[in-house]
C-alpha cells in the first residue's frame, strides 16, 4: 500500500477576473479509501448500529447489497479507525481532485471561507458573480473542490485543512488555515456540508444542504448546533424517495431530538436543480450566520477563531412546508418565545431579517 496520501502536487495561478483578484488552482491525485462511499462500504458497516429513528425503512425497489441505502449517518467513525481499515483494505486507485481559491481584490485578511463541494451546482456557486459580489462585502475567500474522493464526502476531516494550509502559504494569506468556514453540498454533496460539521463544528459558522440526493446524510446530531439550511425542491425525484413525508422528517426530527439549529424550506415546482431565485435564500442565510456567529474582531492570523454561540431562544421559528397541501405556502414565523406551534419541531430561524426572507422565499417562491 502507497504510505503517501498527497503526491505530486501541482500548482498554478490562473489568471483572475480583475487584476487584485487572488486565484489559485491546486490538482492532486487521491486514494479512493478518501471518499464517503468508501468509507461507507468498509468502516461504517461494521462499526454503526442499525438505524432506531423514528422513520421508516426505505424501500428502493431491490438493490443490490452494495446499494442499499443506509438510513443512519451518524457514524462516530475516528480518524485512527479509518486509516485502520485503510491498511487492512488498502486505499484503492487514485484519481485527480482539483481544488480552486478565489479571493476578491482588496481584502487584506479573510474573515472566512465559503467552502463547496462541486459536485452539482457548487462548481457554479463558485463562479457566480453575486457570490462573489457578497464575498467582497463580507470579506470571505472561496474555495471549491472536485474529484470523486472528496465532492461527495471525505475522511479524515483533517484533508480538507491540509489543503487550506497548503493555499495558506502559496498566497501568503497564512489566516486561511484557520478561517471558520461555511460549507456548501448540492445532492450528495451534502455528504461533505452536513456530515463534515458533525465531526468539527467550532471550525463552522453554517452549512447548507441543497436538494440533498440521500437525505439522510443530514441525520447528524453532532452537527446540531451549527445552523443549517436544507432546500428540497417540490418535484424532485429525490424527495419522494421513499416518500417526500419521511425525507422532510429528518430536520423536524432533529430539532425534536437534539435541539437543532436548523431549518428547511421547499421550493415549489422546481426539480433537483437550483434555479436564480434559490440563490437569494441561500445568501441570506450566509449573510446572517456570519455576523451572528463570526466576532466583528475575530483575526484568523493570530490562531483558529471561536465562533459566537447563538441562543435557540433569540432567534425566531417558523412553521415547517405541509407536504400535504404542496405550492406556495404562507407560513407562520415570530420571536422563539411568541411562536404558537410546536417549538421543538419548527424551522428555526436565526433572526427577524432571515425569517422575513425564508417566509416570503416560501409564500412568493423568491427573496425580494
Amino acid at each position: 500500500m502507497r504510505r503517501c496520501l498527497f503526491p505530486t502536487v501541482l500548482l498554478a495561478c490562473l489568471c483572475a477576473a480583475h487584476a487584485g483578484d487572488i486565484e489559485h488552482s491546486e490538482t492532486l491525485q487521491l486514494p479512493e479509501s478518501h471518499s464517503i462511499g468508501w468509507v461507507s462500504t468498509n468502516v461504517q458497516a461494521k462499526n454503526s448500529k442499525s438505524w432506531d429513528g423514528v422513520l421508516d425503512e426505505a424501500k428502493w425497489g431491490t438493490p443490490s447489497p452494495q446499494q442499499v441505502v443506509g438510513r443512519n449517518w451518524d457514524w462516530k467513525i475516528s480518524d485512527q479507525q479509518w486509516a485502520e481499515a485503510v491498511k487492512e483494505k488498502e486505499e484503492g486507485k487514485s484519481e485527480e481532485v482539483k481544488f480552486d481559491l478565489w479571493m476578491p481584490e482588496g481584502v487584506e485578511v479573510a474573515k472566512g471561507i465559503v467552502v463547496m463541494s462541486g459536485h452539482g451546482s457548487g462548481g457554479s456557486l463558485f463562479n457566480r458573480a453575486d457570490m462573489r459580489a457578497l464575498a467582497k462585502e463580507l470579506h470571505l475567500a472561496l474555495f471549491k473542490f472536485t474529484g470523486n474522493p472528496m465532492q461527495r464526502g471525505f475522511w479524515p476531516r483533517s484533508l480538507l485543512f491540509e489543503r487550506l494550509k497548503a493555499f495558506s502559504a502559496v498566497t501568503g494569506h497564512r489566516e486561511l488555515e484557520n478561517a471558520p468556514l461555511f460549507l456548501y453540498g448540492h445532492s450528495n454533496g451534502t455528504g461533505f456540508s452536513a456530515v463534515f460539521p458533525a465531526y468539527v463544528p467550532e471550525r463552522v459558522w453554517g452549512w447548507v444542504s441543497m436538494r440533498p440526493g440521500i437525505t439522510f446524510q443530514v441525520y447528524q446530531p453532532g452537527a446540531a448546533q451549527v445552523p443549517g439550511l436544507v432546500i428540497f425542491g417540490e418535484d424532485d425525484p429525490f424527495l419522494t424517495r421513499p416518500t417526500k413525508e419521511e425525507n422532510l422528517a429528518v430536520v423536524p426530527t432533529l430539532r425534536k431530538n437534539h435541539a437543532a439549529a436548523w431549518n428547511f424550506a421547499v421550493e415549489p415546482k422546481t426539480g433537483h436543480g437550483p434555479g436564480e431565485k434559490t440563490w437569494p435564500l441561500v445568501f441570506s442565510f450566509l449573510r446572517h450566520t456570519f455576523a451572528s456567529r463570526v466576532p466583528a474582531d475575530a483575526d484568523a492570523r493570530q490562531g483558529a477563531v471561536k465562533l459566537n454561540m447563538t441562543p435557540l431562544e433569540s432567534g425566531y421559528l417558523g412553521q415547517n412546508w405541509s407536504p400535504a397541501e404542496g405550492g406556495y405556502q404562507t407560513l407562520p414565523v415570530a420571536p422563539f418565545a411568541a411562536f404558537a406551534g410546536e417549538k421543538a419541531t419548527a424551522s428555526w430561524l436565526i433572526n427577524a431579517a432571515y425569517a422575513a426572507d425564508w417566509q416570503a422565499f416560501q409564500r412568493d417562491g423568491a427573496v425580494k
